[in-house]
């Protein structure tokens, strides 16, 4: 963990995974970026209203026999409604992510872009990563509606990125971000709430929901982990 103080008022300002290059102060709520050597304050982050979940930053879970720990969160909104992505670290220098999105869990790992990604595909386009293809299932234009903790890339309020979707020809699904600051492409798969083994949660008034139903027991998502 490396220890700094926020710039803007003093208080302890922890960067716990190495590879987080912002954070907002859960003191002031300045947004700060991480160099080499110190912090810079680059302005202040308004409050993200309490969403109705159970997931907290310093919450715990297990995916694959790796166990995470939730470190900061980012909002994203666009016409038709808003996602949640949360940073999580299992100190392996990787970029794992949570995305919580109408009821349904996500998790994903950042991943190099390869050449089949060199320009943008269209929507329906069959992209191949490595041996298996991934069809463009949707095409977004995402804006950051607020975030908190400590992130691995720059998220300030206002921050415009277009999202690609892309789901697996066999299992899984492909995301690539394109924004100002560069191109990111994640895949991962759909996991069930009650199999990633979560501690610290935050209590929820009528939370644990029910159990899936019937037809969403069968839901392909659920069946690639």
């Amino acid at each position: 963990m490396a220890q700094y103080t926020c710039p803007s008022c003093g208080a302890d300002l922890p960067f716990r995974s190495s590879v987080s290059v912002y954070a907002v102060c859960a003191s002031c709520g300045s947004t700060v970026v991480r160099t080499d050597l110190a912090v810079e304050a680059i302005g202040i982050m308004a409050t993200l209203p309490d969403e109705i979940t159970p997931l907290q930053i310093g919450a715990r879970l297990a995916w694959q026999g790796r166990h995470f720990t939730l470190l900061g969160r980012l909002r994203i909104g666009w016409e038709d409604g808003a996602w949640t992505e949360w940073f999580m670290d299992d100190g392996a220098a990787s970029q794992a992510w949570l995305t919580e999105a109408q009821g349904l869990l996500a998790v994903s790992v950042e991943q190099d872009v390869p050449p089949a990604l060199a320009a943008a595909p269209s929507l329906g386009e069959v992209v191949m990563l490595g041996s298996t293809g991934f069809r463009v299932a949707d095409i977004k234009r995402g804006t950051c509606l607020g975030s908190e903790g400590e992130l691995p890339l720059a998220a300030p309020k206002g921050r415009i990125a277009t999202y690609i979707d892309m789901v697996g020809q066999t299992a899984g699904f492909a995301g690539l971000e394109e924004s100002e600051d560069g191109r990111r492409l994640y895949t991962g798969t759909y996991v069930p709430f009650e199999r990633l083994g979560f501690t610290g949660l935050r209590d929820v008034e009528g939370w644990p929901p029910p159990l899936p139903d019937p037809e969403r027991r069968h839901d392909p998502r659920y069946l690639t982990h």
